[in-house]
């Protein structure tokens, strides 16, 4: 009987021993694997390889592949990858005191354009003041773009193509009230 009870021991400790095996998670990369750092410390750490600050990152939108992050001079949009995982591209910055100084002469919205800066994708990017409530890219087929509140009166708005953005840009502004602030053809 001894025997018996014993033997029954062993095979309940295999079957344990088996049970917790396959119920451990897998340690090695695969379709489960977790990255160690996030998305946002991988691209801190490559805009900071290129002597850039960064002090965070504001906004990362997975639909059109681009993230912004905020450094001490400006914000820096940066190219992400389509599974999300690494920044694949830094583009020219805004700068915060340009925009300042140039609002003046440039007023209430300033933007910036980069075309092909890979395969079917351009970016058209820029700074709005609080004035601004609404935009209208009349020349890229009347779209609005996105856009994010930065700080101090201050707004980032973008829209991405897969075609090329032409310049000059036909863009229609807009205050709080409907009222156009600027509007027609005008060149970066």
């Amino acid at each position: 009987m001894s025997k018996k009870i014993l033997l029954a021991l062993l095979c309940l400790g295999l079957i344990v021993v088996l049970y917790f095996s396959a119920s451990r998670p897998d340690s090695s990369p695969g379709s489960n694997y977790i990255p160690t750092t996030s998305l946002e410390e991988a691209i801190c750490t490559k805009v900071e390889a290129r002597n850039e600050d960064c002090k965070k990152v504001i906004l990362i939108d997975t639909d059109s592949n681009v993230a912004f992050v905020e450094s001490e001079f400006g914000i820096l949009p940066v190219l992400i990858s389509k599974d999300h995982t690494k920044m694949v591209k830094m583009l020219p910055g805004l700068d915060f005191q340009e925009f300042r100084e140039e609002k003046e002469e440039n007023g209430p919205i300033t933007w910036r354009v980069e075309n092909n800066v890979q395969k079917d994708f351009s970016i058209l990017y820029g700074f709005a003041t609080d004035e601004v409530k609404t935009i209208i890219i009349n020349s890229a087929g009347d779209r609005q773009p996105n856009k994010f509140f930065v700080r101090d009166n201050l707004w980032v708005w973008y829209i991405t193509s897969k075609d090329k953005i032409n310049l000059p840009l036909s863009v229609t502004v807009y205050d709080a009230n409907g009222q156009i602030i600027s509007g027609g053809n005008e060149a970066e």
